[in-house]
């Protein structure tokens, strides 16, 4: 008799999910861990700490990300399993009028980067512009991910700089037309 091999668990292993506020505390840490993997020939260790000094609250991230429409990249098989899911990363897209269709952050776990991760969560916040009509996705870029906005068609309108603690973060403002 055959024995199958059961390739269920690695197919489902990892999932995209709207966020939930029982993951804002590993957002918290993924966001500022991801921020300080950045490496330095773009940013100094000053504009990096400006960007992120410490890990905020998961109140903090829970309110950020229940105004917009987020969604998380879940490992459900970690190499340190924890009680729930590992969130190894995250997107978010501003919902209102005037924001429509800005997408305020798309980070990935260092762990986790280099595997396709954000090019996914990517592609699943396009989907769902598109499915309720937004014209357009826009982005301030980082030198870090300016790259993967390229690949997926955004096009450069214009070099932006973001004032955080005193410090001026150098980014790349990005369109994508979903018409």
């Amino acid at each position: 008799m055959h024995n199958q091999l059961n390739i269920a668990p690695v197919l489902h292993r990892f999932q995209i999910k709207p966020f939930d506020k029982v993951y804002a505390g590993q957002v918290s840490v993924l966001f500022h861990c991801a921020v300080h993997a950045i490496d330095g020939r773009h940013y100094s260790s000053a504009q990096l700490n400006a960007w992120s000094s410490q890990p905020r609250s998961a109140k903090y991230w829970e309110l950020r990300l229940t105004r917009t429409q987020a969604w998380v990249m879940l490992d459900f098989n970690p190499s340190k399993p924890l009680a729930s899911p590992f969130c190894c990363g995250f997107i978010n897209l501003e919902t209102e009028y005037f924001q429509r269709g800005y997408i305020d952050s798309l980070y990935i776990h260092p762990d986790y980067q280099g595997q396709g991760f954000a090019r996914q969560l990517l592609w699943h916040a396009k989907q769902w512009a598109k499915s309720r009509k937004y014209p357009e996705l826009r982005v301030d870029a980082s030198y870090y991910s300016r790259p993967l906005f390229e690949q997926e068609g955004f096009e450069l309108l214009y070099k932006s700089y973001q004032p955080k603690s005193g410090q001026m973060l150098p980014g790349f403002h990005m369109r994508l037309s979903l018409l």
